[in-house]
C-alpha cells in the first residue's frame, strides 16, 4: 500500500557576509582639435575606439566568483545532502559559479534607442548544472555545467511614468530568493525556494511605477521554468509592490495558469494520449507520467520588510500554491485504472534578520544574517 507522503521541512541558516568594493574610473575631458590635418584626424579615430563606443552605447559587463565548502556531519555514504537546493555535495569544496552578465539598461529619461536594453546572464558551474535541469529545455538531470540564466530584451515606453516592456527569460517574480547566492540574504537557499517554486519564467512582462510608493508588474509567460511551452496555455505572472514608508514595505505576487504537461511527449517522443482521458501510454504500452494542461496552479505570496531600526531589517514571507489533478492520491492514478483529481498544495512560511554592523554600500562592509523555515508539501507533489 502506497500511503500519501507528506514533507515538512525547518531550516536554520546564519551567514556572515563580506562585500567587497566597486571602483569607478571617470573619463577626463576630451582634448581640443590640434592645428594639422592629420592630427585631427588622429584625434577623431581616438574617440571612435571601442572603449569610447562602448561607453557611449551604454554597455556594462560584470562577472561573479562563487566557490564552496559545505560539511555534513552524518557523512553520507553517496557524499550527497538529500532535500537540499544548490549546495548538494557533502564534505567537499565546489566550484559554484562563475557569472559573466553583458547588459545595456533602458533609460527611461532617454530618446529614441536609449530607451532600449537588454541582458544577458550566463552561468557556467555547478550552480548551472541544478538551474539548468529545471529548465524544459534539458529536462531531468543535466550533467552540463553551462545556463543562461537571463536573456531578454527590454523597451522604457513614453507613456506616464514610463512603461518597462521585457521580452525573454527573466528571474521570477514568485518569491523573495533568487538563483544565485550572492543575490539573496544567506548562501543557502530555503526549500521554499528550491523545492516549490520557479527559477525563471520566459514570455514578455509589463512594469509600471506609478509613483515612489506603489509599482506594479503583470506578465504572460510559458510557465515554470519553461524556456518552451509544455501546453497550449499560458501564465499570468503579477506582482504588486507598496512601500508607504521607507521603514516598511510590502510585495504581493503569484501566478496563475495550466503548468501540467500535454500527454504528447511526456517522458518520451513517442508517447500518444489514450483513453481513459489523462492517461497516457509509451510506444511499449507502460503507463508513463500524465498531464492535465486545464488544471490551474493558482501562487499567492508575501514580502513583507520591517526595519525596525537603522541597522536591523526583518523579512516575513508568508506562501501558499494549490494546483488542480495533481495530488498523489494512489487511488486516482492511471496505474490503478483511474485518473488523478485531487488537489495539490504546498505551503510555507520563512522569516528573514538582518543585522548590519556598519555601512553596507561601503568596502568592507559586515553584516549578520539569520533565516527560519517551516515549509509543507501536503500531498508530495513537489
Amino acid at each position: 500500500m502506497i500511503s500519501v507522503r507528506s514533507l515538512i521541512g525547518i531550516g536554520m541558516c546564519a551567514l556572515v557576509s563580506l562585500l567587497g568594493s566597486n571602483t569607478v574610473f571617470a573619463q577626463g575631458p576630451a582634448a581640443a582639435p590640434t592645428g594639422t590635418i592629420q592630427e585631427r584626424v588622429a584625434e577623431l579615430e581616438k574617440k571612435s575606439d571601442a572603449a569610447s563606443l562602448w561607453n557611449t552605447l551604454g554597455f556594462k559587463i560584470s562577472g561573479y566568483v562563487d566557490a564552496s565548502y559545505v560539511q555534513n556531519f552524518n557523512n553520507p555514504a553517496t557524499n550527497v545532502t538529500n532535500m537540499r537546493i544548490f549546495d548538494t555535495q557533502a564534505n567537499s569544496f565546489v566550484p559554484q559559479l562563475f557569472q559573466l552578465m553583458l547588459e545595456k539598461p533602458a533609460d527611461a529619461g532617454g530618446t529614441g534607442l536609449e530607451r532600449a536594453g537588454f541582458r544577458a546572464r550566463m552561468n557556467f558551474g555547478a550552480e548551472a548544472r541544478f538551474s539548468r535541469a529545471r529548465t524544459n529545455f534539458r529536462p531531468g538531470t543535466d550533467n552540463t555545467e553551462m545556463d543562461t540564466q537571463e536573456l531578454y530584451a527590454e523597451y522604457i515606453a513614453p507613456l506616464g511614468n514610463g512603461l518597462k516592456i521585457q521580452v525573454g527569460k527573466i528571474n521570477t517574480l514568485v518569491g523573495y530568493e533568487v538563483i544565485n547566492s550572492f543575490e539573496n540574504p544567506n548562501f543557502s537557499r530555503t526549500f521554499m525556494f528550491g523545492l516549490s517554486q520557479a527559477f525563471t519564467t520566459t514570455g514578455i512582462r509589463f512594469t509600471y511605477t506609478f509613483n515612489p510608493m506603489v509599482t506594479a508588474v503583470i506578465g504572460l509567460v510559458n510557465g515554470w521554468d519553461n524556456i518552451e511551452d509544455n501546453n497550449k496555455s499560458k501564465t499570468i505572472e503579477y506582482l504588486l509592490a507598496f512601500t508607504p514608508h521607507p521603514r516598511f514595505g510590502v510585495n504581493w505576487f503569484g501566478t496563475w495558469g495550466g503548468e501540467q504537461s500535454n500527454c504528447q511527449g511526456a517522458g518520451t517522443s513517442q508517447a500518444i494520449p489514450a483513453p481513459p482521458g489523462n492517461t497516457c501510454f509509451n510506444a511499449a504500452g507502460q503507463v508513463i507520467p500524465f498531464g492535465d494542461p486545464s488544471a490551474k496552479r493558482f501562487v499567492n505570496g508575501l514580502i513583507v520588510t520591517v526595519k525596525p531600526t537603522d541597522s536591523d531589517t526583518v523579512i516575513l514571507e508568508p506562501y501558499y500554491v494549490n494546483e488542480g489533478n495533481a495530488a498523489l492520491d494512489p487511488q486516482k492514478q492511471p496505474s490503478l485504472g483511474g485518473n488523478a483529481s485531487g488537489n495539490a498544495r504546498w505551503n510555507g512560511m520563512v522569516t528573514y534578520w538582518i543585522h548590519d554592523f556598519n555601512d553596507q554600500q561601503q568596502p568592507h562592509a559586515f553584516s549578520l544574517r539569520g533565516r527560519g523555515e517551516i515549509w509543507e508539501d501536503a500531498g508530495g507533489f513537489r
